[in-house]
């Protein structure tokens, strides 16, 4: 029965992307996208994905950070283009500089981070990540690189199926849609969601020239070559981001 629903679910998903007539406005980026996993699918891939996340990772126990996270976050996530995204903002216990977005508004940033920048550049970094789920780039991703089926089963898992054969589906696919979007952006995503962090971090009232500063001690702090942090695996092209928002926050601000 269950082989049989994933299968029409896949030929139908198959269907819609071909058929051409799924598009989507996105006001974020300003273009008319094809987009197949729609927010209700991204939701509830974002809940197993966060689920499963946090069962192998460590919350910051600082209440405090974590209200000032939030606080900022929220000024960030108000001014951006996409509101049918109920957005949450946390620090984990992690001490490398990273921070990153799960599907459906999830964002999480390193203790490591918290430390060494200040609220105008955590501002930007958060705003970074809502830029790319403002952008569905963590949707096009998904749609790009995983067969649809698999999104499928994820997606639906909420109905509460017992078979334990559909439990490690889900499981499975939990773990793989966790490490698509653990993967490096395309650098023409990054250095879009810069422009739209730099762009809601100034809307709401941070500096955006705190971009460059943040990019800047996240540069300086790779350590030795041997030694790659975290954020530069996810994060590529740290000079080429600062020489390419030096260009565009002058714009901005005219």
């Amino acid at each position: 029965m269950f082989k049989n629903t994933s299968r029409a679910c896949f030929f139908l998903l198959v269907t819609l992307l071909f058929s051409g007539c799924t598009t989507l406005y996105n006001p974020a980026t300003g273009k008319n996208e094809f987009i197949i996993v729609d927010t209700d699918t991204e939701k509830s891939l974002g809940k197993n994905v966060v689920a499963d996340f946090r069962s192998k990772s460590k919350l910051d126990p600082d209440n405090k950070s974590q209200e000032r996270i939030a606080q900022i976050g929220r000024r960030v996530a108000a001014v951006s283009e996409r509101k049918d995204i109920d957005y949450s903002f946390q620090v984990l216990a992690d001490k490398e500089l990273n921070a990153l977005t799960l599907p459906g508004g999830y964002v999480f940033i390193n203790r490591g981070l918290v430390d060494k920048l200040n609220d105008d550049e955590i501002a930007y970094v958060l705003a970074h990540e809502v830029g790319h789920t403002a952008a569905r780039h963590i949707a096009k991703k998904l749609q790009a690189n995983m067969a649809y089926q698999l999104l499928a089963v994820v997606a639906f898992s909420s109905i509460g199926r017992s078979n334990a054969g559909v439990a490690a589906d889900v499981a499975r696919g939990t773990n793989q849609v966790y490490e698509l979007v653990s993967l490096s952006y395309s650098r023409q995503d990054e250095f879009e969601a810069d422009r739209l962090g730099v762009k809601y971090s100034s809307l709401a009232g941070f500096s955006p020239y705190a971009s460059l500063m943040a990019l800047e001690k996240i540069k300086n702090n790779e350590g030795p070559r041997w030694k790659l942090l975290q954020y530069f695996r996810t994060h590529p092209y740290v000079q080429d981001r600062i020489i390419a928002l030096e260009e565009y926050i002058p714009k901005l601000k005219k």
